[in-house]
């Protein structure tokens, strides 16, 4: 225990003249709380086998604890401020006293409770270990075996019970103060089983005295390392407040990580498990993931998902930003819920599947917030989250749902599905085949063929909003051709050559412009008169005007 970090507290105490209950969330005073958590949390070791939800709650009751015990410590360091006349104590008299109370607490007191956490922590994990196993075997009781064994610990040794037997909510080690009693599971015909009336009346007589009373419970089934009739326990409420709004603070990645792994829940959204959460400096992007444990985002964002998962597991509302970066963090989780994984993939096939997946995210996200812990907010994002380069393309998606009358939640379920169990170079299909499942009807009531939702969601990617919806409602009106002079149209004399660059790669691929007549030709031939037009638009290349004019089947 490093005691300098005391020193600098009370001196925090003596300066301000005294300690109050708002000062625990002081740079002083916190650091303090985390030396205490750092050498009792040092007490749960963590293995394969330990499940992340009895480490994650031992630590939590650790500091908790730790909290606690440094609001007790520093209301004496305070109360040890002034003189009996009411007068502040010289910074030497005062500093004795606080080597006093910091040897009390700090020595006598965290040795104790030190060898109390190895051994809670300990049992709470064999507890956890034999419940599986059910009443297949028994446990008894056993302490150390020589002279230095409490009178009371003696008379428990050899009680022979089932787990399920109501003993051991109460008895199982450690029964007191540097108690070095054990616990074994032995097989049901080696040993006589006790009675179990008589070994709890036993326990309860030597644990009449409230300070006794305390140990009267099981860490394993109680998921604490120590009891909650603790005498640190009396404090005020709004000091158990602080202290429990501190513990479930984020402040590290590494935090976030074991936080999401604490939950049969949330672990099941990674297919490949959870075990890293970076910063990255790489440009253009918001954050991204290898698929195999790996998160990275953008320093800023990463600090937004921090505050943002501590507001909400403390109950309090989050800024737009914290949302915002919460639905990234979100998009790149959704990404780890792919079976089959990471694999290479043209532009194109790129492109679908960032649109599924992000189409997938967004509508998702109360599941997101419901997982960890706390409510929907800025529900806004769900349909527009312009921070995304994917954003026009989702935004477009969803117009196509509402044009065609597909039913919305049947389409999310559908490409849900596909995001998660296909292959990421076949999103396409996904996107497709959600559509036609889901009703998508043209005007008269038919529904759309194959090769027209094809046409449709392909426009998602290369089409603005207005532009697509024209195209959509042209191709539920009319023909293929009066479809594609609708969308050809749109790109009237005020458009740009970038834009025409986008509708002739996109009407190359259907072959829509090839019953385009004179007039729209010709109009498209004058747009394209600059000899080479360069255009990054949907990934896009610079083309030649002879070689867009070949495209799009133009003389």
């Amino acid at each position: 225990f490093d005691h300098g970090r005391f020193d600098t507290a009370a001196r925090y105490v003596y300066n301000s003249g005294g300690f109050t209950p708002e000062m625990l969330e002081s740079k002083p005073v916190r650091a303090l709380i985390d030396e205490t958590n750092r050498v009792l949390g040092s007490t749960i070791t963590v293995s394969h086998e330990t499940p992340p939800e009895l480490t994650a709650a031992l630590r939590n009751n650790v500091f908790i604890f730790s909290g606690l015990k440094t609001y007790h410590s520093l209301s004496e360091v305070g109360l040890s401020l002034t003189n009996k006349d009411g007068s502040t104590k010289s910074w030497p008299d005062f500093y004795n006293e606080v080597k006093a109370i910091d040897g009390q607490y700090n020595g006598n007191y965290l040795y104790a409770e030190y060898n109390h956490a190895v051994h809670s922590a300990q049992m709470a994990v064999k507890w956890h270990e034999w419940e599986k196993d059910g009443d297949q075997y028994d446990l008894q009781y056993r302490t150390a075996g020589d002279e230095r064994v409490r009178e009371a610990h003696r008379q428990l040794d050899g009680v022979t019970l089932p787990p399920s037997d109501k003993f051991w909510e109460r008895y199982l080690p450690p029964n007191g103060w540097n108690c070095r009693c054990n616990v074994v599971q032995v097989l049901r015909d080696d040993y006589p089983r006790s009675d179990s009336d008589k070994a709890t009346a036993i326990g309860d007589e030597y644990t009449r005295t409230p300070k006794a009373q305390m140990f009267r419970f099981n860490a394993g089934k109680t998921l604490e390392i120590f009891p909650a009739k603790h005498p640190y326990r009396k404090a005020p409420a709004k000091v158990k407040k602080a202290v429990e709004q501190m513990a479930v603070e984020l402040r590290t990645p590494q935090e976030v990580v074991d936080f999401l792994n604490a939950s049969e829940v949330r672990r099941a959204w990674f297919e490949r498990g959870f075990n890293s959460l970076i910063s990255t400096t790489e440009r253009g992007v918001n954050g991204y993931t290898d698929m195999r444990g790996l998160i990275a985002m953008t320093k800023a964002r990463l600090d937004n998902v921090l505050a943002g998962l501590t507001k909400l597991r403390q109950g309090k509302e989050i800024t737009f930003d914290e949302a915002d970066a919460l639905a990234t963090f979100w998009h790149e989780i959704t990404h780890n819920r792919n079976k089959p994984g990471n694999m290479r993939m043209t532009s194109l096939q790129t492109q679908y599947m960032e649109l599924a997946n992000e189409f997938v995210a967004r509508k998702t996200l109360p599941e997101f917030y419901e997982g960890v812990g706390g409510k929907m907010q800025h529900p806004e994002f769900m349909a527009d989250r312009q921070s995304t380069g994917y954003n026009r393309w989702v935004r477009n998606y969803c117009k196509v749902i509402e044009l065609t009358g597909a039913d919305a939640e049947e389409v999310l379920s559908a490409v849900r599905e596909h995001l998660f169990s296909q292959p990421y170079a076949e999103q396409d299909a996904g996107l497709v085949n959600a559509l036609m499942q889901s009703g998508a009807l043209k005007a008269d009531g038919t529904k759309l063929k194959r090769s027209e939702v094809k046409r449709i969601v392909k426009g998602c990617l290369m089409f603005g909003e207005d532009m697509l919806q024209k195209y959509v409602e042209s191709a539920r009106y009319s023909s293929p051709n009066s479809a594609s002079m609708a969308a050809a149209s749109c790109l009237s004399s005020q458009n740009s050559a970038k834009a025409m660059n986008v509708m002739a790669r996109f009407c190359s691929d259907i072959g829509a412009l090839s019953g385009l007549n004179d007039c729209i030709k010709s109009s498209l031939s004058a747009l394209l008169c600059p000899p080479r037009i360069s255009s990054r638009t949907a990934g896009s290349v610079v083309k030649s005007r002879n070689d867009l004019l070949r495209s799009c089947k133009l003389p």
